[in-house]
């Protein structure tokens, strides 16, 4: 995987959000589940975090910036998301500085597709272009773990949806 890779991905979902979210695009989360396998920041795949229950995470893995709703619930049923929003630092320096925000895309009670999809296009665009300045290891070292998931959260509930 390279940072070409992430970016390009990040242009596509942009370039075709408004047909993801009628659904006449067929979004592929498997793409996003390589790039997200890829960074190797989580322990496990991607795709085995969705039916472990949030407890069994925040006690194993998580960095504790994802609210948490209900212990004995399935993460994929978790509505919070950790959206990756800006990077500060010193790449050269190695010290890599992400910043986060909190994104729900059930808040009004829906599913909002379209708050999945920004979240993972603007988490791989500052992804991307991070991983293009600097070394995988730095971007694995800097990253929240909970941020990775919540990109890997957001393409399984779009999949979902779309079905």
């Amino acid at each position: 995987m390279n940072s070409e890779t992430i970016s390009t991905l990040a242009d596509w979902l942009y370039t075709n959000r408004k047909q993801l979210e009628d659904k006449s695009q067929e979004f592929d989360a498997q793409k996003v589940y390589d790039v997200l396998d890829s960074l190797e920041v989580l322990r496990k795949p991607i795709k085995e975090y969705f039916d472990m229950t949030e407890d069994e995470y925040y006690q194993n893995e998580s960095d504790h910036r994802l609210t948490l709703q209900s212990p004995d619930n399935k993460l994929s049923e978790l509505h919070d998301r950790v959206q990756v929003n800006h990077v500060d630092g010193s790449l050269a320096g190695h010290e890599i500085n992400f910043t986060y925000n909190h994104e729900d895309p059930y808040a009004t009670g829906d599913y909002k597709a379209k708050t999945d999809i920004d979240l993972i296009n603007y988490s791989f665009t500052v992804i991307g272009a991070v991983y293009d300045n600097t070394i995988v290891a730095d971007v694995r070292n800097s990253i929240s773990r909970d941020a990775i998931l919540s990109i890997g959260l957001a393409a399984n509930a779009i999949e979902n949806w779309q079905k």
